[in-house]
């Protein structure tokens, strides 16, 4: 079972893409993407530029060339255009692509340069009146159809792409039509620089993909890793449940820091739970060992000879009660103990009226114990609400309360006085029965900590109704102290922050409503 587990395992790893890789993935084709988008446009733009620049060289060149053959009187024949070209000297305009010098002129039309030779891809033909071609600079495959006016078509050329202009030529001396005049450019200039600027971007392209995944790898890498320490941890903590490791957020304010915040506190918060788990069950069975121990010795008496004399049957029966009964009540403290400490979790949007409920619990044991004298001193001009579950504030005041009677002497008088300042609600209950030494004092909140004298097993009790009203009240964020002196009494002080304003209340009302 154990080698079948371990193979899917293994399996289930080699299926598994790493959100590292993921991430790197994504950012180098979202940065390509992007790249490859910004690139085509400008591409696109630049060569739109161009073909319109080419064209406008293009029409100016016809523009020229139609402005010379022009000066001629009659229809124009191989001797005319012969001697318009100047003896085989002519030179065409360069095209837009090739123009770095000067602006090009209608003087810059001639020039020493063969007629023969083909400029920048520039070539020209010249048809009479009919049609028929009487000079072409070089042969190329470009239609001809007689126009009425100037005319551009795209056509294919050599290169791909190419411009044909067509344009009938006047006389200016009488406005007769004396032939017509067709410039081929086959844009040479233009279709090497853009295969010059494509190249550039796809070499660049290349080296921007292979950049951004580098960056994106270690940006993955280093974002990640509070997520490899988080996985690391729970690693370490399904191998060893009570490890104390946790995860070294560092100076990070980010998302993925609030994470590992969250991680570490919900960590800390199970290491609590199981420390108390741990805390009740050794509590449970050292104090349960005692009660239990008894009932079997009496058990085991009647089990002899007991069952026998009424006597010690009667004995046995009310002491061994009087043991269960003890357990029970033990049972009960340690599971209200037991809850106290989560009082943060379940509890921690309840309000309660601190008046109100002091003067509930004051009326009540004055019932309850008529031979004692309770005397309520309430400074409290108005209710005030604090954060505690009004149940558990009972509960706090009664075990106090019951302190104070059952450890009583001479004098059956217990004192309550209630005072609020600036951020908090003040409760101190005085008794002036056996008090407790200094040392006594330092741990009377512990659990199961009994005086000699005070807490005698003759007065019931086991301990943990001091170490339940501590838990409980810095579950709420409040404090519990005693102040004594032997053999004159005791007063125990309570300190609870105090809801503030009515929104605050508000808030911990919806806020309760919301999780119920």
């Amino acid at each position: 079972m154990n080698r079948s587990s371990a193979v899917e395992n293994a399996l289930n790893q080699k299926k598994r893409i790493s959100l590292r890789w993921k991430w790197t993935t994504g950012a180098a084709i979202a940065i390509f993407l992007t790249y490859t988008i910004f690139s085509t446009v400008l591409y696109v733009t630049f060569q739109q530029i161009m073909l319109e620049n080419e064209e406008d060289s293009l029409r100016e060149t016809v523009q020229s060339l139609s402005d010379r053959f022009g000066q001629q009187y009659y229809a124009l024949t191989e001797e005319s255009v012969a001697e318009t070209l100047e003896l085989r000297q002519l030179q065409l305009l360069p095209s837009y692509s090739e123009q770095t010098g000067p602006e090009t002129t209608e003087e810059s039309i001639l020039s020493t340069t063969p007629l023969s030779t083909s400029h920048g891809g520039m070539f020209i033909r010249v048809y009479d009146p009919d049609g028929e071609l009487l000079y072409e600079s070089s042969t190329v495959e470009a239609s001809f159809e007689r126009t009425d006016k100037m005319r551009i078509d795209t056509i294919d050329g050599p290169n791909g792409e190419a411009f044909s202009a067509r344009t009938p030529i006047f006389s200016y001396l009488n406005n007769e039509h004396i032939g017509y005049l067709q410039v081929v450019n086959t844009l040479e200039s233009y279709h090497r620089l853009s295969n010059s600027i494509l190249m550039a971007i796809l070499v660049t392209g290349l080296i921007a993909l292979m950049f951004s995944a580098i960056i994106g790898y270690i940006i993955a890498r280093r974002f990640l890793q509070p997520i490899r320490k988080i996985t690391d941890a729970m690693k370490t903590i399904e191998r060893e449940p009570e490890s104390l490791d946790r995860i070294d957020v560092g100076d990070g304010q980010d998302e993925l820091t609030d994470l590992a915040n969250a991680y570490n506190s919900m960590l800390n918060r199970m290491q609590r739970n199981i420390e108390h788990q741990k805390q009740f069950v050794e509590d449970v069975s050292h104090e349960l060992r005692t009660p239990v121990a008894v009932v079997e010795g009496h058990l085991k008496l009647l089990n002899r000879w007991g069952k026998d004399d009424p006597t010690v049957l009667e004995e046995s029966l009310d002491a061994s009660l009087q043991e269960i009964g003890r357990m029970k009540s033990l049972v009960q403290e340690m599971l209200d103990l037991s809850r106290a400490e989560q009082v943060e979790i379940h509890y921690k949007n309840e309000q309660t009226p601190v008046r109100q409920i002091i003067n509930a619990t004051y009326n009540n044991i004055k019932l309850v114990h008529p031979d004692f004298t309770f005397i309520l001193d309430d400074d409290l001009r108005k209710e005030v609400y604090v954060n505690i579950y009004r149940n558990h504030l009972e509960q706090i005041l009664i075990i106090l309360l019951d302190n104070a009677v059952k450890y009583s002497t001479d004098r059956k008088e217990v004192h309550i006085s209630v005072s609020l300042d600036e951020r908090n609600v003040q409760i101190a209950i005085q008794d002036y029965g056996e008090g407790m030494s200094e040392e006594d004092t330092e741990k009377i909140f512990n659990r199961f900590y009994r005086i000699d004298k005070a807490r005698s097993r003759y007065k019931g009790g086991n301990g943990l109704g001091l170490s339940i009203a501590k838990q409980l009240l810095e579950g709420y964020k409040g404090k519990i102290w005693a102040e004594s002196v032997l053999n004159h009494g005791s007063i125990f002080r309570i300190i609870l922050p105090i809801l503030k304003t009515t929104n605050e209340k508000s808030t911990l009302e919806k806020e309760s409503q919301a999780k119920e």
